[in-house]
């Protein structure tokens, strides 16, 4: 696998429509909340915010956002949102990849990262990222710029 991560600043590439329709396909609507709330190269107005996507080939294969965490909204902190990786990707590199440059951005400009799994599988995804489990409202993992 050749994996390029990009910035899709400029908005959704026409790939994200096949990505997005097999998230829907395994339950995980929240690749369609990414879909309603990127807007003209912003999430909801936040100019801070990052898209990331991983290609292999010109395949879209995973997404993630980096924004301000509404949870917690410190400037010091940054949230992961809308991590989607396609299952033929999984276990080959591409959310790995995409995961550690999300988590570079965030610790470009704050020191606190969160984030929010909600599978057992995704759960057990971020623990081996390195991030540290935390029983928070709205947060199960949470990582210090080093």
């Amino acid at each position: 696998m050749s994996l390029l991560i990009a910035n899709l600043r400029d908005g959704l590439p026409a790939e994200f429509v096949a990505l997005r329709a097999q998230a829907e396909t395994e339950g995980y609507p929240f690749v369609s909340r990414l879909a309603l709330r990127w807007r003209d190269g912003g999430y909801d107005g936040d100019g801070r915010a990052t898209l990331l996507g991983a290609y292999d080939g010109g395949a879209l294969l995973a997404v993630g956002a980096l924004t301000a965490d509404e949870y917690d909204p410190h400037p010091d902190h940054r949230r992961i949102r809308h991590f989607y990786v396609l299952p033929a990707a999984r276990r080959r590199g591409a959310g790995r990849a995409l995961a550690d440059a999300l988590t570079s951005e965030a610790f470009r400009v704050a020191p606190r990262l969160h984030l929010r799994a909600t599978h057992a599988l995704s759960l057990a995804f971020w623990d081996a990222m390195g991030f540290t489990r935390v029983d928070r409202p709205n947060r199960t993992h949470e990582k210090v710029r080093p």
